[in-house]
Formats: C-alpha cells, structure tokens, sequence
C-alpha cells in the first residue's frame, strides 16, 4: 500500500522480483539490451540446444540434436518417434523446464517440433515451436 509523504504526495512502491535467470543473448537484437532473463532465456538455450548439430561442440560430444541427420529420411512413425525421442532427450537436458506434451508435423520441406513446457521455478505453462529446415540442413 502506498503512503503519502511529507508533500501529501501519494508515492507508488514499486515491487521488482530478482529475476530468476539471467542471460546474454545478440540473435534477433540488433541493439542493447542484450539481456534475457527467466522464460525467454530458457527458450534460447534450448533453441541454441536445437540448433546444434550433435557431435559440433568441442569438449561436449553429447550436446546439441541427431534430427538434422533425419530431415532427407522418409517420415514415417519410425522417423517421427526417433525424433520425439532426441527431442525429448534435448527437454530433458534442461533441468529448468518439464515437458508436458510434443508433437512433429511435416511441412514442405520442414520439419517442426511442437512442445508444450512447464517453466519449474515459476510453474508457468507454455509452448514452444522449433523448425528444422532442409535450407538449414545445407550449411552443415
């Protein structure tokens, strides 16, 4: 509740909560602030998490996805399950989030992931979509 100060004026007290997670991030900002803080930095490590190749990463052989190794495979149930497999893999790599549900749809020549998660420290539900293109496929 807001009291009056020596003027009679009414002042606000504004309440920030420390955020949970705080980050560095440049992609899609050209300008400063570079920061990302509690669900939109756990969103971009796990973008970051999806948009490496398994087996890039020096010193850490198990990071990154095997799916960009299954966008020329014919989609089938076993492709679709190999890839809700990695996916859930790279989900549960995050120790900040829970998966809740996940889907994979095929489009033209893409391949997109849809993820329902629950964000733990905040117990906040949201959705996440991750796209896997064969245009993408070719700088590797």
């Amino acid at each position: 509740m807001a009291a009056p100060n020596q003027r009679g004026f009414v002042q606000q007290q504004r309440i920030t909560r420390k955020p949970y997670f705080v980050g560095f991030n440049t992609v899609g900002q050209p300008f400063p602030p570079y920061s990302l803080t509690n669900i939109d930095i756990v969103k971009r490590d796990l973008n970051n998490h999806f948009a490496t190749p398994m087996g890039s990463r020096v010193m850490l052989p198990n990071f990154g996805t095997r799916i960009y190794e299954m966008l020329f495979d014919p989609f089938d149930e076993y492709t679709k399950n190999a890839i809700i497999e990695d996916a859930v893999r790279v989900v549960q790599s995050e120790p900040r989030v829970a998966l809740q549900n996940i889907d994979v749809f095929q489009e033209d020549q893409a391949l997109t992931i849809v993820m329902v998660l629950l964000f733990k420290p905040e117990s906040i539900t949201d959705s996440m979509f991750v796209t896997f293109s064969l245009k993408d496929k070719e700088s590797f």
